[in-house]
């Protein structure tokens, strides 16, 4: 019964977070906000959390590491378009969430940062082995970040399918710029 409690304070004080952000910008709200939004009182709050940071840590590293996972699962029979399609429609039913964090810039709480690392650590394993008229760096720069604004933008306007398919085309174009 306490890992069922704790679980929904947790949830609810992320979700007050995540309401919270939609209003005003992370270093406008405070723990109050917080409380209020999730209906907790402060010390339920610092039970869970240290402070607001703490806060936005754990749910950044909750999400890297599901992030982290469902990269991980790619199945090499997946057709052309769909590893980023599959990847979208994992993280859909968290986008509220997601695009709210992706706003974050704070030293441990940048979800952006954590995700382009991600995709480039996983796209160094996934490009073939050839040879570029381009120093691998950049396209693995190029990919995460056009991989992060794809998945996005997906999540906050939709169209999947149309941007898999734009984003398997462009990296086709990268990797045959052979030198």
């Amino acid at each position: 019964m306490a890992d069922l409690r704790k679980f929904k304070s947790q949830r609810d004080i992320q979700m007050g977070l995540i309401a919270c952000l939609k209003n005003k910008r992370f270093n406008e709200v405070t723990v109050n906000d917080i409380c209020t939004q999730a209906l907790v009182g402060r010390s339920t709050f610092y039970h869970h959390y240290a402070d607001k940071y703490a806060l936005l840590e754990e749910m950044v590293t909750q999400r890297v590491d599901v992030f982290d996972r469902l990269l991980d699962q790619r199945v090499a029979g997946i057709t052309e378009d769909q590893p980023l399609l599959v990847l979208y429609r994992q993280l859909e039913g968290d986008a509220g969430a997601i695009t709210c964090l992706l706003q974050i810039h704070e030293k441990d709480g940048d979800l952006s940062d954590r995700y382009l690392n991600s995709l480039a650590r996983h796209a160094r394993t996934l490009f073939p082995k050839v040879t570029l008229a381009i120093p691998q760096g950049f396209a693995l720069e190029l990919y995460s970040t056009t991989a992060l604004t794809a998945i996005s933008w997906a999540l906050r306007h939709g169209e999947p399918e149309a941007i898999s398919h734009f984003m398997n085309q462009l990296m086709k174009l990268v990797l045959n710029t052979e030198a």
